[in-house]
This record gives structure tokens, sequence and C-alpha cells, in this order.
């Protein structure tokens, strides 16, 4: 499976996430999590809006080019809104962004967003929160949005604005291309 972990940090200690790290991975059965691609997005005068985009070829076209900086800017800018982030160069808190194709025709339909606070490999003892999109017809649109807390009850509602937070990283990350 391939995944993302996105990572945001407060480095001026301004009380505000200016960094917005992207690390590409793949899993690899009885190894280490594979790092693929590095990418990061910076905001320079803590407005909320990313300034700086470095990466490579992120939407895995073969090239190294804007739409590239312009997609690591989208994601970025959209992960900074949901305000998880980390004081100064902590890496404790971060997001797992992977999707999934239960009908298996290669269009992906479900999008899922695990925020963990932890160290190490993604796992269960460091999941807060999950929230997912779901492209419900298989029409290749993410119409709703599942979010649970952190005990799986679901009592955790999310409000419009958060849906569609979750629908534009959801939409983001699959033109990343980074997915079976």
């Amino acid at each position: 499976m391939r995944y993302l972990r996105v990572t945001s940090q407060d480095r001026s200690g301004n009380g505000r996430a200016d960094t917005v790290l992207l690390r590409f991975y793949e899993e690899v059965p009885g190894q280490p999590d594979k790092l693929m691609l590095k990418a990061s997005s910076v905001d320079i005068n803590a407005d909320g809006v990313t300034d700086l985009q470095c990466g490579g070829d992120v939407n895995h076209d073969g090239k190294d080019n804007a739409k590239d900086e312009k997609l690591i800017r989208t994601f970025a800018n959209a992960f900074l809104k949901l305000e998880w982030f980390n004081q100064g160069k902590s890496w404790q808190r971060y997001i797992k962004v992977f999707a999934e194709d239960y009908y298996h025709d290669n269009s992906p339909n479900v999008v899922r967003l695990h925020l963990h606070e932890g160290t190490g490999t993604p796992r269960n003892q460091t999941l807060i929160y999950k929230a997912s999109a779901h492209d419900t017809d298989n029409d290749g649109t993410l119409d709703s949005v599942v979010y649970l807390g952190e005990n799986g009850d679901g009592e955790n509602i999310c409000s419009r604005a958060q849906e569609q937070l979750i629908k534009e990283m959801g939409r983001t990350f699959l033109k990343f291309k980074w997915h079976h």
C-alpha cells in the first residue's frame, strides 16, 4: 500500500503552522516502510497560505514543474486549515492519507485521513481521529464524509466547513496518483 504522511510545524514559534512536510511512502512487507519522495511547503508571512513549495514530481507524470508546485500548495493550504500541527520541529502530530478501491476498477473511491500523535510507523496506538471521503456511486466524485473520534463511536460530528476540507484534501490527494 502507498500512503502520504503529512506533518505541519510551527518553526517560527508564533503559534501558527508555517511548514508542511509531505512524505510519500510505500509499505514493503516484512521491512520498514520505504520513503519514495519528499516535498514541502512554507508559509513565510504567517497568513495561512503557503508561499514557497519544493518537491519533485508529486503528480507522477514524469515532469517536475509548476503543476507539481500547485498541487503541493493546494494540499498544504488545505492541511494548514486543520490546525493539526507541531510546535517547533517536532514530528509527533501527523496525518496518514491513503486511498482504497472497493470496486477493484483502478478508480479509488475512498480517501482516508488518519490523524496520529506519536512517533515511528503509523499504527493504531498513535491513531487519534479518522476521517474519510467517499465516492459512494463510483462516479469519480467524493460525495460523503465519515468522521470518527478516537474511540470510534462516531459522536464527533464535523462541521460543513470541515466536511468540505476533508473532501478537498481527498480530491487533491487523488491527484498525486499515489495509490495502487
